[in-house]
């Protein structure tokens, strides 16, 4: 299992936050996530042989998020 953190933009409330957590619990080979709306952060804990971070960072694009690899 491997960790990522990323810089999700776009969110204004708690339901955003639970909206990306739901979206990134959906996908294949993620087994949790955190999301924080106020900080603007989520954190995946996935399986790097299942699912790429491009395919995580997308899927929370597509949920209408901004998301990038945080530093």
């Amino acid at each position: 299992m491997a960790t990522l953190n990323i810089n999700a933009g776009g969110m204004h409330c708690s339901s955003c936050s639970m909206l990306i957590e739901m979206t990134l619990g959906d996908l294949d080979g993620v087994s949790s996530s955190q999301v924080d709306y106020v900080k603007g952060t989520a954190t995946a804990e996935y399986d790097p042989a299942v699912v790429s971070v491009e395919q995580i960072l997308t899927a929370v694009r597509d949920a209408g998020y901004t998301a990038e690899v945080a530093a």
